[in-house]
C-alpha cells in the first residue's frame, strides 16, 4: 500500500487577488468532469455512468495507465476518487481546507495498491516516489488552472452586468422547479414561448408547458453570462445545465428575452436547442 499527502497553498505569499473557496470548488467539479485541462499528464478522461450530478464513474489514462474510478463530490469541501479497475486500485482524496487565519489549501491524499509490487519493496518505494511527484505536480497545475479561471474572470468582471434581483429570485424557482413561486413571477396574461414550442399564455398553460418540460429531467441549473437591460426588456444569456433521468449532465447556451411591467414577466421568449438534451 503506498500511502501519501501533501498540501498546497491556495493563495501563496505575494498574491494580490485571492481565489476564493468557491472558486476552487467550481474549478474541482470541473476537474472531476474533465480533467484534461487541469492535469497535463492525464491523456483521457471520460464519464462514463452518472449516477447523480454529486457521484459518477469515469474512465481515465493517467501516465500511460488507462483506470476506471467512481468519483463522489462533497460540495465545497472534499472529492473522492474510488479507483474500480485498472494497474493501480485504492483511493484518491482533494481537500479543500482552511486555517484559523481563513487561508486555504488544496490538499491530496491517496492509498494505491499497484498490481505486481510487493508491499514495501524497492520496486514499490520507487513508483511511490515517481507517483509522489506526478500528483503533486497535478495539483499544482489544478490550482494554475483554477488561478487562470479566476484571473480572467476578474479581467473581465468590469463588462459584465451583475444579473437583477428579481431575475436572480426568479431562477432560483426555476432551478429548485418551485411551480408556483415560478408562476408567481408572471403576470396573469403573461406569454411563455420555449424554443420552437406554440406560445403558453396564462399560468396554468405555462404550467403545462414548463411542468412537461421539467417531468421530462432530473434537475436544471442556470450559469448567468451576460445581462443587458433596456427599459422593460432584460436579455439574459446563459449557460443552461440539464441533467437527464440518466443522471447525465448536458450543458445548452440560451438567451433569453423578458419584458416586464409592474414587477411581473409579461412576455419571455427562450432561445435554446435541446437536442442534445434528449438525444
Amino acid at each position: 500500500m503506498i500511502s501519501l499527502e501533501r498540501s498546497l497553498p491556495v493563495n501563496p505569499s505575494g498574491t494580490t487577488s485571492k481565489v476564493s473557496r468557491a472558486e476552487v470548488w467550481r474549478g474541482l467539479v470541473l476537474k472531476a468532469d474533465n480533467a484534461l485541462p487541469f492535469v497535463p499528464q492525464m491523456t483521457y478522461c471520460q464519464v462514463i455512468d452518472r449516477a447523480s450530478p454529486l457521484s459518477f464513474v469515469r474512465e481515465v489514462e493517467f501516465k500511460g495507465d488507462r483506470m476506471k474510478e467512481r468519483v463522489t463530490l462533497e460540495p465545497e469541501r472534499k472529492v473522492t476518487f474510488e479507483r474500480l479497475a485498472g494497474p493501480v486500485l485504492g483511493t484518491i482524496r482533494n481537500f479543500i481546507d482552511e486555517d484559523a487565519k481563513g487561508e486555504l489549501s488544496l490538499r491530496f491524499a491517496f492509498d494505491l495498491e499497484v498490481t505486481g509490487l510487493a508491499a514495501g519493496s524497492p520496486a514499490e518505494k520507487d513508483y511511490a516516489a515517481t507517483m509522489e511527484k506526478a500528483y503533486l505536480g497535478a495539483v499544482d497545475a489544478t490550482l494554475g488552472a483554477i488561478r487562470k479561471l479566476h484571473d480572467e474572470w476578474h479581467a473581465t468582471k468590469a463588462t459584465r452586468r451583475e444579473p437583477p434581483t428579481w431575475l436572480i429570485q426568479y431562477y432560483a424557482d426555476v432551478d429548485a422547479q418551485r411551480m408556483d413561486a415560478f408562476l408567481a413571477h408572471h403576470a396573469p396574461d403573461a406569454r411563455v414561448v420555449f424554443a420552437n414550442h406554440p406560445p403558453a399564455v396564462g399560468h396554468e398553460a405555462i404550467r403545462g408547458a414548463i411542468g412537461g418540460l421539467w417531468g421530462a429531467i432530473a434537475g436544471l441549473s442556470h450559469r448567468v453570462v451576460q445581462v443587458w437591460e433596456c427599459g422593460a426588456t432584460t436579455l439574459l444569456e446563459a449557460a443552461v445545465t440539464y441533467t437527464r433521468k440518466d443522471g447525465k449532465a448536458v450543458i445548452v447556451p440560451c438567451v433569453s428575452i423578458f419584458e416586464t411591467r409592474d414587477g411581473k414577466v409579461t412576455d419571455l421568449r427562450i432561445h435554446l436547442d435541446l437536442a442534445p438534451v434528449f438525444a
